[in-house]
């Protein structure tokens, strides 16, 4: 649930497409926008299913399924190239314990 104004909006967590660190706040990205939530990605590392979501870097977490491609960026970091259905594509970095983890996950 994230609130918006006055209301409070149910965000499915199939819609979750990615989390990322703002400062005491995290940001949850979906298809419809992005929402600040006034908790700690540790929270969401721990609630969320961690067969679906995986936390690749310190400041991001993201939905296994959208996750398109894993492209080599610096030593031992990758950028994560992901489908959210805008027609830019979206990147988010993957650290060397967030690859092992991503592969873990996705089986390679």
């Amino acid at each position: 649930m994230v609130k918006t104004g006055s209301k409070i909006r149910i965000i499915p967590i199939q819609e979750v497409l990615y989390l990322e660190a703002d400062d005491d706040y995290v940001k949850v990205h979906t298809s419809d926008g992005v929402f600040l939530k006034n908790k700690t990605m540790a929270h969401f590392e721990q609630t969320l299913d961690n067969r679906q979501f995986v936390r690749t870097h310190r400041s991001f977490i993201v939905n296994v399924q959208i996750i398109t491609r894993l492209d080599a960026y610096e030593k031992e970091s990758y950028l994560a190239v992901l489908n959210t259905g805008s027609p830019a594509p979206v990147t988010v970095p993957v650290s060397k314990t967030g690859y092992a983890k991503l592969k873990t996950v996705l089986g390679i």
